[in-house]
């Protein structure tokens, strides 16, 4: 009698096991009953912990985007005429809006889902509809806003990789400091270092509008 009740206890936790494998499913799925393939999806390890996180980042690249749009569209007018500026925040609306698309993609390669309606609270909210200003002000407010998109980057990583049951997913960690945060490095210095470039020049020169046009000049050979 007790080997039998082993028996009967050992089937049980090897179907209780068993209920959570793609296998098992396909198994159920082939039976005269029928079931869904609910275990047969790209779902592993704890992506699903920080796949709010990720939508929401998808959500603010896009607003990014739109936002260095605007600043480029305001430089590239037939008044302020200032094509280097223009081309730079042209390049770093393209680079967030590619960047959005390889998330997107990335959410469903770890099994989710996009929803363009989720978003957490912007980082990066301080006269976030003023894109008419002069030259420096306009470096100091790229810089500030790609600054909000390495932080956010950052806390992804950090949920990522807590070392906790049920959270802990190195292959989240990984495509986000490959993708995003040496990327984002790069971005801060280019932007302060253009920031303090311009603020030098143009206080070692009486003529301010020259040095605004030599530095827009240097901007628009740089980036070709």
């Amino acid at each position: 009698m007790d080997a039998k009740l082993s028996l009967l206890l050992l089937l049980g936790a090897v179907a209780a096991a068993s209920a959570e494998f793609c296998y098992s499913d396909v198994v159920g799925a082939c039976s005269p009953t029928g079931s869904e393939l609910a275990n047969c999806n790209a779902k592993y390890g704890a992506a699903h912990e920080v796949m709010k996180d990720l939508q929401s980042y998808v959500n603010t690249h896009i607003t990014r985007n739109w936002q260095y749009l605007l600043m480029s569209t305001y430089f590239n007018n037939y008044e302020k005429n200032r094509a280097g500026f223009s081309k730079l925040y042209k390049k770093l609306s393209d680079t967030a809006w590619e960047d959005a698309i390889d998330l997107i993609k990335y959410i469903g390669k770890r099994g989710g889902k996009m929803d363009f309606g989720f978003r957490k609270e912007d980082t990066y909210r301080a006269n976030v509809d003023t894109y008419e200003m002069h030259e420096l002000g306009s470096l100091a407010k790229a810089l500030d806003i790609q600054k909000s998109l390495a932080e956010e980057s950052h806390h992804i990583h950090g949920e990522a990789m807590r070392r906790k049951q049920d959270f802990h997913d190195p292959e989240v960690g990984s495509f986000i400091e490959n993708k995003f945060v040496h990327q984002h490095a790069d971005a801060v210095r280019e932007l302060a270092g253009h920031s303090n470039d311009l603020r030098k020049l143009m206080s070692n020169t009486a003529d301010q509008s020259l040095a605004l046009y030599i530095f827009d000049q240097h901007l628009q050979k740089s980036l070709g």
